[in-house]
């Protein structure tokens, strides 16, 4: 009989673990191996099953402990155990806390339809992590470019990535033509790229490469941060 793969939930809310047991029932080769409300249970669920992945939701409603500790400490309890997280929430700062914590995939519970198409992605050893992860990955990526560059570098890409010519720049920023080309040369060694579109490109997207679906969504370059 061929071996299958074990999956166990962490979540306080009953209806949906209701709803990703139905969900992952289509699959004959996933078994569910049990779930838990809290850290504890979850604990010790990893430790007497032994999971092949947890699905976790960091948004536990305790007070005195989060879905990234819990994360946590399943991964220590049972090393062996990879971690995806299903959650309502999609904050940078979660992903990348996440992410940080050991989780292997993020995804957001109202995109429910994703989470079995990962877990098989998983199965099968074929990382592509899930549309907000990537997103927020190219989103932090964006920022620290953002950041990387002056004020007037920045006003100056964000007016090539709006397709503005060399005269119309000129005229928009009141700046001279010898300003702006020594201004280019600088966003251009600062992203280690050689042409503008490319610069473009690394600011639109974070030098991520997405579908067009993920970038139809996130095409517009980020807002300069203090």
């Amino acid at each position: 009989m061929e071996k299958k793969y074990k999956v166990a939930i962490l979540d306080d809310e009953t209806v949906w673990i209701e709803a990703i047991v139905m969900l992952l029932e289509r699959a004959p080769e996933i078994e569910i191996v049990g779930s838990a409300g809290s850290q504890k249970e979850a604990v010790e669920l990893a430790v007497r099953k032994r999971p092949d992945l947890f699905l976790v939701d960091i948004n536990l409603g305790h007070a005195y402990q989060t879905g990234i500790s819990a994360m946590i400490a399943i991964l220590d309890a049972s090393p062996l155990t990879d971690v995806i997280v299903l959650t309502a929430t999609e904050s940078d700062k979660d992903v990348v806390d996440a992410i940080s914590a050991g989780a292997i995939d993020y995804l957001q519970k109202s995109n429910c339809e994703l989470l079995l198409p990962a877990i098989i992605r998983h199965m099968n050893k074929e990382f592509s992590p899930g549309t907000i992860l990537a997103k927020s990955y190219a989103s932090l990526r964006r920022e620290n470019i953002a950041r990387s560059l002056t004020d007037q570098e920045y006003q100056v890409l964000e007016q090539l990535s709006q397709n503005a010519s060399r005269t119309q720049i000129l005229e928009t920023l009141n700046k001279s033509e010898s300003t702006v080309k020594s201004q280019i040369r600088s966003i251009l060694h600062k992203l280690g790229v050689s042409r503008t579109t490319e610069a473009v490109s690394k600011l639109k997207h974070g030098g991520v490469h997405f579908s067009e679906e993920v970038m139809e969504s996130d095409n517009e370059p980020p807002k300069r941060r203090p």
